[in-house]
């Protein structure tokens, strides 16, 4: 019963990012003044249905997404100053952006509150790996907590080791939080001949670094610009062959993620929540057919040639885009429920 109600859960948190992504395409519109047939909460039979301002606003039966549907969204010209076609490019472009903004902006109010009431795992030195180690030698006591290597700002906590070896073993600067304090150390002539690389010698353990409301909305924007690189990197290593479908996750796999985060607690699923917006809000910007992004390139298109795309033409591409799309939903099921197969 239990894993019933974790799924149901996650389903249900799943839906909030992609209705808040509906909402963002909703409020845009509303404000330009587009004209919306329906807005509806989850997907299939509708529980309840009710219309005001000739919008019919709905809540269905699977708590699965949600749906924003504008007036004479694929088709052309109608004439009709509601319909989406008849609005100025530079408005269906904002109302196109809106849903991905939506989920962004969503991950900045996440991260900040996650940050300022749990905070963020930073390194901290548990203990010296042996005597006399440079660290030591240039003052580091336990319980230091490493904020910054030569002037750059971790974002998360194993980042600190990547900076420490690329760092110039002559000199590095450390900034570390000492009983609330920042303090600059200046490690020397940290370079190990017998290990090969960079060594301060510490023993790091994870402490909690709470922000205050404008360290931690900085914090939020850092987040999103970490996943942005992370997005990139992503790109990289799929295009050089070095994703596996093992490193990527379906629907059935968000989902076992989002149900285990209820079950262990509230901070869980914030962090996971964090991740889930600001990927879903990146994903859509991608310039790909059936996706906000893709969308935003046929408005480019129509902007520079000074007449839209064919919408039986731009339909087309949406549709082969949205078909592949699916089949990759179903490869990365399957390989899901593999997975948990296997693994139980």
């Amino acid at each position: 019963m239990s894993t019933v109600i974790s799924v149901l859960a996650a389903l249900i948190v799943l839906s909030i990012f992609v209705v808040l992504h509906e909402l963002g395409h909703y409020c845009a519109g509303r404000i330009f003044g587009f004209g919306i047939v329906e807005f509806s909460v989850g997907m299939g039979p509708a529980i309840i249905k009710k219309e005001k301002n000739g919008i019919t606003y709905a809540l269905r039966a699977l708590p699965i997404g949600g749906m924003c549907q504008f007036y004479g969204e694929d088709q052309a010209d109608t004439g009709d100053g509601k319909a989406f076609s008849c609005h100025p490019i530079w408005q269906r472009m904002i109302v196109i952006a809106a849903g991905p903004v939506m989920n962004i902006l969503t991950t900045i109010i996440l991260a900040t509150v996650m940050l300022m009431t749990y905070g963020e795992y930073m390194p901290a030195v548990n203990s010296f790996s042996f005597e006399n180690s440079p660290a030591e030698v240039a003052g580091m006591q336990s319980g230091d907590i490493i904020v910054a290597v030569d002037g750059h700002e971790l974002s998360y906590y194993n980042e600190v080791s990547s900076l420490i070896r690329a760092a110039d073993s002559k000199s590095m600067t450390l900034e570390v939080i000492r009983g609330g304090e920042h303090i600059e150390i200046e490690i020397k002539d940290f370079y190990s001949e017998q290990e090969g690389r960079n060594i301060i010698g510490i023993v790091m353990e994870p402490a909690r670094l709470k922000q205050n409301f404008f360290g931690a909305v900085a914090g939020s924007f850092n987040y999103v610009w970490q996943m942005i690189k992370d997005l990139i990197s992503f790109f990289g290593m799929l295009f050089h062959g070095q994703v596996s479908s093992g490193d990527v996750a379906g629907p059935v796999g968000i989902v076992s993620m989002i149900g285990q985060a209820v079950r262990t607690g509230f901070e869980t699923v914030l962090r996971l929540g964090v991740l889930i917006s600001a990927n879903l809000g990146l994903m859509n910007l991608l310039p790909l057919p059936a996706l906000d992004g893709g969308r935003l390139v046929f408005l480019i298109i129509e902007a520079v040639r000074g007449k839209p795309v064919p919408p039986e033409k731009e339909g087309i591409v949406h549709f082969v885009g949205l078909v592949l799309l699916l089949c990759l939903v179903i490869f990365l099921t399957i390989s899901d429920v593999r997975t948990f197969i296997i693994g139980g």
